[in-house]
């Protein structure tokens, strides 16, 4: 007896893909992922910029909050140069607290750090602050110094925390056009 599998149903030789087949579906899939592994390196980088400056901008209003809470004066110092920048937030004496040295250390007995913070070594940033120092103030939460805080990318996009005399921190952008954001004047 002759059966067959399923009615209408006829099987052929030709099953699989043909080498021809395979090599032009492979070159599409290799194009698709060199046009597309740029654009999501880029991405990631400014995910990681974007946070860097979230958090930058939250230590400066934590500074702030910190001096009214204490009912002293908080400083806000940017130490080193480009990638190898750190900031460091301490009670005591003006420039008595530094972290340039891999580690937060105040050389006065009467100074303590509150928080210190080093930029990400795995994405390439650079930490740029025309104020070394910012001083917040206790009674009315001003800074006697305004200035601002610039966390830039190779690429050329950077994220700038300006704080005002009041003690308010805004942030804007320059260079590479970042969405959700305003442009620095």
């Amino acid at each position: 007896m002759n059966r067959t599998p399923f009615p209408f149903v006829r099987r052929t030789g030709n099953a699989g893909f043909t080498l021809v087949e395979l090599c032009v579906g492979l070159s599409i899939v290799g194009t698709l992922a060199g046009q597309a592994l740029p654009a999501l390196l880029k991405l990631h980088q400014e995910r990681a910029l974007r946070a860097t400056a979230e958090a930058l901008g939250g230590d400066l209003r934590l500074a702030r909050a910190e001096a009214a809470r204490l009912s002293d004066a908080v400083y806000f110092r940017v130490s080193g140069k480009g990638a190898q920048a750190c900031y460091v937030i301490y009670t005591g004496n003006r420039n008595d607290c530094d972290c340039a040295g891999g580690q937060a250390v105040c050389t006065a007995p009467g100074s303590a750090v509150i928080k210190a913070e080093w930029l990400p070594t795995q994405h390439p940033m650079q930490l740029r602050s025309n104020a070394e120092t910012l001083q917040f103030q206790h009674r009315q939460g001003l800074v006697t110094q305004t200035g601002s805080i610039e966390v830039s990318l190779a690429g050329g996009a950077s994220i700038r925390q300006v704080v005002a005399i009041t003690g308010r921190v805004r942030h804007c952008y320059s260079g590479v056009k970042l969405a959700g954001m305003q442009r620095c004047a």
